[in-house]
């Protein structure tokens, strides 16, 4: 996906096996090493060409010197990097880093950045925050992004409000917000609204809102805190923890496909702070790897103007509907755009190497990457009677609204990929595809699984689309990829509709100690499937199960239905060996009862009213870009 400069041929050569072990090849990423937060996406309709900056080291493999690395690209597939950063941490009020920000399309003709502009380190959420050490800052090209020149003026704001303790005040985002100026009764062709996200010390994790004069970008009125949710807010599994100090928040309107006069205002946030959870966290002075507390979540609320402010709330409100995760793995810092040519919501992640022990990352010269474009988007299914197991006003992550028949609209966040990506990644010409259908799945066991022959997949760069349809009797069904030939070593996606839990279990190496070198613990999220009920003859149907998968060495993105993504990291994974799918059931969970061990069952109506199958699956392997 990325052309790099010749700087990657001059890392490789002096270690090309480490190099290139676990480094992806149609995914964004950095020419050498570090790498985090995606910054300033966008489009430049004079030219026609994407731009999209980055978090960058480019004097190490570790975080620090931050500056933004830059790419351009015609079609967000193919990609063309600078060799130079477009930022560097080169003036006073910046010398410690240039930190995240957007790009904006200003009205005298230039392309501008807004970005944070650091003068003092260490900065944490857990730490006291010394005012004045995060700015605003503006850098505008007038030559189509090909150099930037940082304002006389800078910084245009000195640091956060004179009158809030902060925990953090950092990664402005700027965009039109109609329904804001609406509420607010501000002119809409003259305003902007910016955020910059952060937290209330002891009060809540927020994102301080303000105007911006569209015609002179310096100009911000501060309006205050946008949203107020406590600390350590978790609705529910389904939501989510949103910590204590908000990173990167986007604000995005997402309206109905079917119905356009609906639409939905939500917020974005990486949620720094989140309370403990199963993943391994080492001892002092160990080289375990373990991911931070931290979450990749937003939210969905309406806006209103409280009758009194304080300090935690300003003249608007984002008073909180719903929520949830927008991705349960590896995935933080997401950034967006609204794209005009496809009228898309589209975002990038920074994919983190926080599963890679230290020596290792260093090792191999490089660090982090982007995840695949993706598009963002509201999903809606009508008359649904019920969730698998949970009742539906457990479900947090959903918007219910009952209709005249006795069952909901819901409503939630949904993403893909971005699909002209899909489709070039598709038709690459070294691609083997294999499709199989209507295949009806014996259960109990693993020897009874249905293992496909030949093998499909042969290499680490693959997509598998999937659709089963599930027997009520179905306790779990996985879909296992091999590492070795007997499955001692795979990657398994499985789904306990019972636990409304999706897994991903991953490889670990073969030796003793392995969990110093990578964490391998699975991914766990909160998944249900919804069941429908027809208004006019009552007949219901559980949806199918949708499970989407895209691989690229040592990164793997899934997508579940939809509204369920997982990104996580493959590291003991080098080999693709074999391709199973099982499905264990209750006891009496095998059809006509015949127990004949066979991997494909053909009893007839019975058997397939009461066995899982494989609707369709679709591979293709050996994905890439021309």
């Amino acid at each position: 996906m990325t052309r790099t400069t010749s700087a990657t041929e001059q890392d490789a050569s002096s270690r090309p096996e480490q190099f290139r072990r676990w480094r992806p090849s149609y995914h964004f990423i950095s020419a050498r090493g570090w790498m985090n937060d995606p910054c300033g996406p966008g489009y430049d309709p004079k030219t026609g060409l994407y731009h999209l900056s980055y978090q960058q080291n480019p004097k190490g493999v570790d975080w620090g010197n931050m500056a933004w690395g830059s790419a351009t690209s015609p079609d967000l597939i193919h990609w063309t990097h600078q060799e130079m950063p477009s930022l560097s941490p080169d003036q006073p009020y910046d010398h410690q880093g240039v930190f995240t920000g957007c790009l904006i399309n200003a009205r005298d003709d230039s392309l501008t950045y807004a970005y944070t502009s650091v003068s003092l380190l260490p900065i944490h959420y857990t730490r006291k925050h010394v005012r004045g050490s995060e700015s605003l800052a503006l850098a505008k090209s007038f030559d189509s992004g090909r150099s930037w020149q940082k304002i006389p003026a800078n910084p245009i704001l000195p640091g956060e409000p004179d009158d809030i303790d902060v925990t953090g005040w950092r990664d402005p985002f700027v965009a039109a917000w109609p329904c804001m100026a609406k509420l607010l009764r501000m002119n809409e062709a003259d305003t902007l609204f910016g955020v910059i996200s952060g937290g209330i010390r002891d009060v809540t994790p927020t994102t301080f809102l303000y105007a911006i004069h569209a015609h002179d970008l310096t100009q911000w009125q501060y309006l205050g805190p946008l949203a107020n949710v406590g600390l350590n807010f978790c609705p529910s599994r389904w939501s989510g923890d949103m910590g204590k100090n908000w990173e990167v928040t986007n604000f995005i309107t997402l309206r109905d496909e079917g119905e356009d006069s609906v639409e939905r205002n939500l917020i974005i946030m990486g949620t720094e702070g989140c309370l403990p959870g199963p993943s391994p966290h080492p001892t002092a002075g160990s080289l375990a790897p373990s991911r931070p507390p931290r979450g990749q979540l937003w939210m969905a609320g309406s806006l209103h103007c409280p009758q009194q402010q304080t300090a935690s709330s300003g003249p608007v409100e984002f008073k909180y509907n719903y929520s949830g995760h927008l991705d349960h793995g590896c995935l933080y810092a997401v950034n967006s755009f609204y794209d005009p040519p496809s009228r898309k919501r589209i975002a990038w992640g920074w994919i983190t190497e926080d599963d890679l022990c230290d020596d290792l990352r260093h090792a191999q010269g490089w660090s982090g990457l982007l995840s695949m474009p993706r598009e963002l988007t509201m999903q809606t299914i009508h008359h649904v009677a019920r969730a698998s197991v949970s009742d539906l006003s457990d479900i947090t992550s959903i918007e219910r609204q009952p209709d005249r028949h006795g069952t909901y609209t819901i409503r939630t966040l949904a993403s893909q990929p971005y699909q002209p990506l899909i489709e070039a990644l598709r038709n690459s010409p070294q691609v083997r595809h294999t499709r199989l259908q209507n295949r009806v799945l014996d259960s109990s066991n693993t020897q009874s699984a249905l293992t496909l022959d030949p093998n499909p997949l042969t290499t680490t760069h693959w997509e598998i689309l999937c659709l089963f349809k599930l027997s009520p009797t179905t306790q779990s069904i996985h879909l296992s990829i091999a590492h070795k030939a007997d499955f001692s070593q795979s990657t398994t996606l499985s789904f306990h509709p019972r636990t409304e839990t999706f897994t991903i279990t991953r490889p670990e190496f073969p030796f003793a100690n392995s969990s110093h070198l990578i964490n391998s613990e699975p991914e766990r999220a909160p998944h249900t499937l919804f069941t429908t009920r027809d208004p006019h003859s009552g007949e219901e149907e559980q949806e199918l199960l949708q499970i989407r998968a895209w691989r690229d060495n040592s990164v793997l993105e899934v997508f579940v239905n939809g509204r369920t993504a997982i990104t996580t990291r493959l590291y003991a994974a080098e080999e693709t060996l074999g391709m199973r799918i099982f499905v264990v059931d209750d006891d009496d969970g095998d059809g006509d009862g015949d127990g004949d061990g066979s991997s494909l069952a053909n009893g007839g109506d019975v058997a397939r009213k009461r066995r899982s199958e494989l609707v369709e699956m679709t591979i293709w392997d050996n994905i890439g870009i021309s």
